[in-house]
């Protein structure tokens, strides 16, 4: 997994000047497909994807520190929320953060409520005329 994320950073870092420049990426275009052809179409940058692009061409220097972290809280069997309790983690990590080594309901819930508010505050999350996947 690691491995093809270096990939994809690593094209994005040396398409990125043409991408700013153009202010256009290429996207597949499933419409015009097919099992035999695959059809690329030039789309518009997003302003979070010209963000995006510029923070990996300043930033990412070819190769992500790994970090194996064995003593990870553990999810509940009777738990639903395995998706939040991943973010949660994923999160923690990201900020360098320490992960508690047990986490509660409440935990979780505070969490989820952060989550939709953040969907509920962003001005592309309830736009149906966004079209951006």
């Amino acid at each position: 997994m690691v491995e093809m994320v270096e990939l994809w950073m690593t094209a994005v870092k040396e398409q990125a000047d043409d991408m700013l420049g153009q202010g256009c990426r290429m996207k597949f275009d499933e419409k015009n497909s097919s099992e035999e052809t695959l059809k690329m179409m030039e789309v518009p940058l997003t302003e979070t994807e010209r963000e995006s692009i510029k923070w990996i061409k300043d930033n990412y220097k070819r190769k992500m520190a790994v970090t194996e972290i064995k003593d990870n809280p553990q999810q509940g069997e009777d738990s639903l929320d395995c998706g939040l309790f991943v973010m949660y983690t994923m999160e923690k990590i990201s900020q360098k953060g320490t992960v508690p080594k047990k986490l509660t309901k409440d935990d979780i819930l505070n969490f989820r409520a952060q989550v939709v508010k953040s969907f509920a505050e962003s001005r592309h999350s309830w736009n149906s005329k966004h079209n951006e996947v």
